[in-house]
């Protein structure tokens, strides 16, 4: 997929049209475009969104609008004004026409307008998708880069670091999932359940009563079952939304001036509360893992006493140690004379006192034994001491973070307090909403525990039926083949469900490890990213044994984040290389990112600026000044094809100029409007090369 230009028509802050054409030169293929915050670089970023999938970032404000205001304000009364973004790209040597566009009717105020749907049109080599066949222009646009992947190839740098939070682990597993291309085995998955069916219903039928009561039973509980599982991708929905809605209010309250430190604050707090939730979740799990593994030492004191008391059984006889063998005793009486060369035929006085040391003998066989039991058994006892203080350890580990955990809430709690007594309806109003917000998430989060509990339970009850129907002597050739048929339909299902397991285990490992490398190129802390088997990502800290989750700052979450990113596009190259009979094209995917340098140091804007070149064969790259500054500039400069600047014309008065040198000439980031608007207007840098 190579981006060839963007051509924007009355779509926000751009007024009228214009194109920009983006490098796609060998060894050039990064374009840079400069612009202050306001300017339009969000804007930009959000039409290649919109266009493509009509979607937009989480930063885009009033995403209902996309029409220019001074459009329509221009127009005539009743005459029709439209927005329209068109992106044009190769893929697979087809070239791909895109634009979507609204309109709105000016019949009435600016304000009372309601722009119409947007309509996506698509041409491929010139030729309308579905004007000949059925096949729509969204579906062909995910064949190219499907929508669940949109936001890695196409993110706002400022807020990057939400990628590593918890609460985007369903946008993660969706894209995981289309990286995995399971749904194909889903879809196996599904029908073998409806093979099933169809097949207990057939059984019922002509099955004896206890076997139709079973199969009754099993299908409503089944039914339970998929209706919980439906409730839970709504729910899954649901919380998406909430967080994407505590995001927005979040973004909100950091752009207030007077609340941006305690907001800061507030976000630095809770991303210590996800890291502390983490470690505790570790903890606990190295504790379930301890008592599953080795809580068994537990049960053998009972063992352990019973021996003792054996051996020194043993002991009280004189069998222990033994003063002599029994094998030698019985060589004795075979050979029928003494060591000292006295005969003992049989029936003789002598024989009968040798005989009697057999009771008296050792055995050597169990001598030995239990002299091997004994250290054994030493070694039972300091691993029940071992065990003990491991189990101590992660207890008295999982206290102090509950501790911790307390603590945080209680200063969340206050911050909260703090921002809903301000005086400014803004803040308090706003603070009020986020609280409303957190709390419906929640309970979101807890009736989604419930189903999936209920889920577990249900499909615990129907294995039990399960086996009972398995188990049932069925009367009948039919009724025998039937149970054959269902038990080998279920055993098919089993084993696609252990592949697609596997398949998960194994793609997450190798996730795990591209992210690391990419980290370890950019980061400067020697801690390592995990991702857990929710696909939540974080960073931990390995000492000794250990693995402790370490709190990350808002630079860290970013580092993490785009080493995520850059994971993902190297899938997707594996994923497309994999689906070539698809004719999907391994060769490039483009990386557009808008402000990607916004909250890191010098070390690490250097190192990211090094690695991005790397992460993507086409780059798009919106920046400010401070953000372009140095180190940055320097490492890009070389792969720089095309470059523009977004020039804001301001009516605010006595605003103060603002421009950018390039290659010796200046180029205005901000000026006075020379009409009675606001405008952004794009022009291109003229490059020495």
């Amino acid at each position: 997929m190579r981006l060839l230009s963007l051509k924007l028509l009355n779509f926000r802050p751009f007024l009228g049209e214009t194109t920009i054409s983006l490098a796609d030169e060998p060894g050039k293929r990064i374009t840079i475009i400069h612009g202050n915050n306001g300017g339009g670089k969000t804007t930009l970023l959000n039409a290649f969104t919109w266009a493509l999938y009509g979607k937009h970032t989480g930063a885009y404000a009033a995403p209902h609008i996309h029409i220019n205001r001074q459009a329509i304000a221009q127009a005539a009364h009743g005459e029709r004004i439209t927005a329209a973004v068109d992106l044009l790209f190769e893929h697979d040597g087809q070239r791909y026409e895109v634009r979507r566009e609204c309109f709105v009717d000016k019949t009435g105020s600016i304000e009372s307008l309601q722009e119409s749907e947007s309509v996506l049109w698509l041409k491929v080599n010139g030729e309308y998708v579905g004007k000949r066949t059925p096949e729509k222009p969204e579906d062909r646009l995910g064949q190219v880069l499907p929508e669940s992947l949109y936001t890695y190839f196409f993110f706002d740098g400022e807020r990057i670091d939400n990628i590593a939070r918890a609460e985007n682990r369903e946008d993660m597993s969706r894209a995981i999932k289309t990286l995995l291309s399971v749904e194909l085995l889903d879809r196996g998955i599904r029908h073998l359940h409806d093979s099933r069916r169809t097949l207990e219903k057939e059984l019922s039928g002509i099955g004896d009563l206890e076997t139709q009561t079973w199969i009754d039973q099993k299908q409503a509980l089944a039914d339970e079952q998929e209706t919980l599982k439906d409730q839970r991708l709504n729910i899954a929905s649901e919380i998406e939304a909430s967080n994407r809605n505590i995001q927005t209010i979040n973004a909100r309250l950091a752009d207030l001036e007077q609340v941006r430190e305690i907001q800061e604050q507030r976000q630095a707090l809770e991303d210590q509360q996800v890291g502390v939730e983490r470690q505790m979740a570790l903890s606990e799990d190295k504790l379930r893992r301890t008592l599953s593994a080795k809580g068994y030492v537990v049960f053998l004191t009972d063992a352990v006493s019973q021996f003792r008391q054996l051996a020194e059984d043993l002991h009280q006889r004189g069998q222990l140690p033994s003063r002599i063998k029994q094998g030698f005793v019985e060589e004795l009486l075979e050979d029928q004379r003494c060591i000292c060369g006295t005969s003992l035929p049989a029936g003789s006085t002598e024989r009968d006192r040798v005989a009697g040391w057999l009771e008296k003998s050792g055995m050597g066989d169990v001598e030995e034994k239990i002299f091997y039991m004994k250290q054994e058994f030493g070694n039972l006892e300091q691993q029940q001491q071992d065990f003990w203080d491991e189990v101590e350890q992660e207890r008295s580990s999982i206290r102090n973070l509950e501790n911790q955990l307390t603590g945080i809430n209680n200063r969340l709690n206050a911050i909260s307090e703090k921002l809903q007594g301000n005086e400014d309806v803004n803040v308090s109003g706003l603070e009020k909403q986020r609280e409303d917000a957190i709390a419906y998430r929640d309970g979101l989060v807890g009736d989604d525990r419930l189903a999936e509990d209920r889920i577990q339970q249900l499909g615990a009850e129907i294995k039990q039926l399960e086996k009972k129907i398995e188990e049932h002597e069925q009367r009948g050739e039919q009724q025998a083949l039937l149970q054959r048929q269902i038990k080998a339909t279920q055993q098919a299902i089993q084993c696609i469900t252990d592949v697609r397991q596997r398949v998960d285990d194994k793609f997450r490992t190798v996730l795990e490890a591209k992210v690391r490398d990419i980290f370890q190129q950019v980061a400067v802390v020697p801690y390592l990213p995990k991702l857990n088997e929710n696909y939540e990502l974080f960073l931990v800290n390995r000492v000794g044994d250990e693995e402790l989750v370490v709190p990350t700052s808002q630079g860290q979450n970013q580092v993490l984040s785009l080493s995520f990113i850059g994971s993902v596009i190297d899938r997707v190259r594996y994923w497309s290389k994999k689906h070539a009979l698809l004719n999907l094209d391994a060769s490039s995917y483009p990386l557009v990112m808008d402000s990607p340098f916004g909250n890191l140091d010098e070390i690490h804007r250097r190192q990211i600026a090094l690695v991005i070149p790397e992460l993507a064969e086409q780059l798009v790259v919106m920046a400010t000044k401070t953000q372009w500054r140095g180190e940055v500039e320097q490492e890009m400069e070389p792969y720089i094809g095309k470059e523009y600047v977004l020039t804001y014309h301001t009516t605010k008065p006595n605003t103060r100029p603002d421009f950018i040198e390039r290659y010796g000439v200046q180029y205005a980031l901000v000026k006075p409007s020379a009409y009675d608007y606001e405008w952004t207007e794009i022009v291109e840098v003229l490059r020495g090369d």
